[in-house]
């Protein structure tokens, strides 16, 4: 008697999970027929087609009858599928049409062009977040560049970093990742864009490796911009060219004959033969002078700099780098003269207009003519 009471409980809360649950659980009891219409109600023409396979339910001939009708809805549902996600993509909503091809992929017959599509969708995806990865990458390494310049600039007028408007050790935290980043990027390009992007990758994180990289694209670029020399032309010709330039001081014309000079021919003999050591003499006699001259500019730079010339040492240091782009010592002092430059422009406070032009009105603003006595 006291066990069938503690039945009484337990058999009233199973009734009420299955009246909660509308009967859910009787589903795998339920006829063959039921569960074949629950299915189409739900839009999963699949799983009914499926069930219908499975049970055979009677009468066949009506239920083969009805399996072409669940066919032909399935047909009309897969191709409004399609409909709705090509216009949701070419809206650019990806994400919003591969959610309706998914869903008909798990409620429809499969189909080869719903699949080609959905990877199709897939790869656009991908490149998709990859490019704008990559553009969110690239503004934020700009942007973080800047901000460190401009806290360092900040840092000396405050007495505690606490006053700094941002932490420029949590900053400082994203050089690297985005150093790497960029690396990455700049891999897949060429020409001036992967020249910029391994410029701003070396202003985050200064590595040796990927000056070098830098250095040697620099010379290929110069050297792609530099006019050919026609292999018609005599050598002659071009060590009198040469030679001219050099005698002329013209180290910048001299430049193109020897920064772009024309392969040796080790067949050569006779004048050939005496006129390419006569280009290897002079085109060595440039450097030398090239050098000479950078070095030259570069000291007179640092006088003028000394002098607080800032300008006119900028001006030297230029014109030396025009001649020799690789020449570290330039290099640095104008990258140096640089910051400096930069670091006064941002201290420096408009002057106030002087009161009397103040208080002036504007030439374009008529004025009135004194009265007459």
């Amino acid at each position: 008697m006291t066990a069938a009471r503690g039945l009484l409980p337990l058999a009233s809360i199973l009734l009420a999970l299955l009246l909660v649950q509308g009967c859910a659980a009787l589903d795998p009891f339920a006829p063959p027929e039921q569960r074949i219409e629950r299915a189409l109600e739900t839009g999963n023409y699949q799983h009914a087609l499926e069930l219908i396979d499975e049970n055979d339910p009677e009468p066949r001939a009506r239920w083969a009858e009805r399996r072409a009708a669940i066919e032909d809805e399935a047909a009309t549902a897969a191709a409004e599928a399609m409909h709705e996600a090509r216009a949701a993509s070419a809206e650019g909503a990806v994400a919003q049409a591969l959610e309706i091809l998914e869903t008909a992929e798990a409620q429809l017959p499969p189909d080869s062009e719903r699949r080609e599509f959905i990877s199709q969708l897939e790869r656009q995806r991908q490149v998709g977040l990859q490019t704008l990865q990559q553009r969110h990458d690239i503004l934020e390494a700009r942007a973080l560049v800047q901000r460190l310049r401009l806290l360092e600039v900040m840092r000396p007028l405050v007495r505690h970093s606490e006053r700094l408007p941002d932490d420029p050790d949590r900053l400082a935290n994203r050089r690297e990742p985005l150093a790497r980043a960029l690396d990455g990027y700049a891999a897949g390009t060429d020409g001036e864009e992967r020249l910029e992007l391994l410029h701003l990758a070396q202003g985050l994180a200064s590595d040796s490796e990927r000056a070098e990289r830098i250095a040697r694209l620099e010379r290929e670029l110069r050297q792609a911009e530099a006019p050919e020399i026609e292999e018609e032309v005599p050598r002659s010709t071009i060590n009198a060219r040469l030679r001219q330039a050099l005698e002329a001081g013209e180290l910048s014309t001299a430049a193109r004959w020897c920064r772009n000079e024309i392969t040796p021919d080790t067949d050569a003999s006779g004048p050939d033969q005496a006129a390419q050591r006569a280009h290897r003499a002079l085109c060595e006699e440039w450097r030398e002078r090239r050098d000479a001259r950078a070095e030259t500019l570069l000291e007179e730079g640092r006088s003028h700099y000394s002098a607080g010339d800032i300008e006119e040492a900028l001006r030297h240091w230029e014109e030396g780098l025009e001649l020799a782009p690789d020449h570290a010592g330039l290099l640095s002092a104008h990258e140096r003269a640089l910051r400096v430059v930069e670091r006064l422009e941002s201290l420096r406070v408009p002057e106030p207009l002087p009161e009397a032009e103040a208080d002036s009105p504007p030439d374009d603003v008529p004025q009135a003519e004194p009265d007459a006595p």
